[in-house]
């Protein structure tokens, strides 16, 4: 009977060690818990076809160097102005996306406002009252475009065929009648670089310059001037900014 009695209390005593030893073990055991859904980021996809609007400022070099039929020498008058003004239209083009790299081509027609007058001078002598208006009514322009996109950012570069509408009306004096008058349409070529920024899945602006050469425009006003050989060369700059619609593929999901 004593011999039970000292027997019980050593039992339960082991049964309470066993018990904190299991206890202390689940606690030191490693938990597993499940692992957070990955994070989505947003890709802006560029590919697709567009159409948008523009309005912008134009202004131009117009050097005028008078010439002898005869020899095509020249007879020492010269002229030039900065024919300047807005310009707006429209523009559409199609973008392929790959990888960072953008590739494009666009199209623009624009009504335009662009005018100067340069006086003549003799041997880079004084201006005397003879001059020629300028003046530019509309243009285009046929580009590629070659971009480097950073999600919804696009920088590009672009370049290719540009035309334009000209006129040269020649003056004699302040304010006398039109000695005679040329309208032609020119082809040149244009080069510049934009910055775009998609601000929804569909909508676009930007801001581009570009700088454009027609080369020389020669008119022919035979006896109405001493020379008879009127050359235009024609340089020109602009910046615009636009807005655009674009059709393509929607925002690309990345995990």
């Amino acid at each position: 009977m004593r011999q039970a009695r000292t027997i019980l209390p050593i039992a339960a005593a082991i049964a309470s060690i066993s018990f904190a030893g299991a206890a202390s073990a689940a606690d030191l055991a490693p938990r597993y818990t499940k692992a957070p859904p990955a994070a989505v980021v947003a890709l802006y996809d560029w590919t697709g076809f567009y159409v948008g609007a523009q309005v912008g400022y134009d202004w131009r070099r117009d050097s005028n160097v008078e010439r002898f039929i005869a020899t095509g020498l020249p007879d020492g008058w010269t002229a030039s102005s900065d024919p300047s003004g807005i310009v707006g239209g429209l523009h559409a083009g199609y973008n392929i996306q790959s990888g960072k790299f953008v590739f494009g081509l666009e199209g623009d027609i624009e009504a335009a406002d662009i005018k100067g007058t340069g006086f003549y001078r003799f041997n880079g002598g004084p201006a005397i009252t003879d001059h020629i208006d300028s003046r530019t009514r509309w243009q285009g322009s046929f580009r590629g475009r070659l971009g480097l996109a950073a999600n919804n950012w696009l920088l590009y570069a672009t370049g290719g065929l540009t035309f334009a509408d000209f006129e040269h009306v020649y003056v004699s004096g302040v304010a006398g009648p039109p000695i005679t008058s040329f309208s032609t349409t020119r082809a040149g070529w244009t080069v510049g670089a934009g910055v775009e920024y998609g601000f929804t899945t569909n909508w676009r602006a930007r801001v581009e310059y570009r700088y454009s050469d027609y080369g020389t425009i020669t008119n022919n006003v035979g006896a109405q001037f001493a020379g008879g050989l009127q050359d235009q060369r024609i340089t020109d700059n602009s910046v615009r900014v636009g807005v655009s619609y674009h059709w393509g593929g929607p925002v690309v999901a990345r995990y």
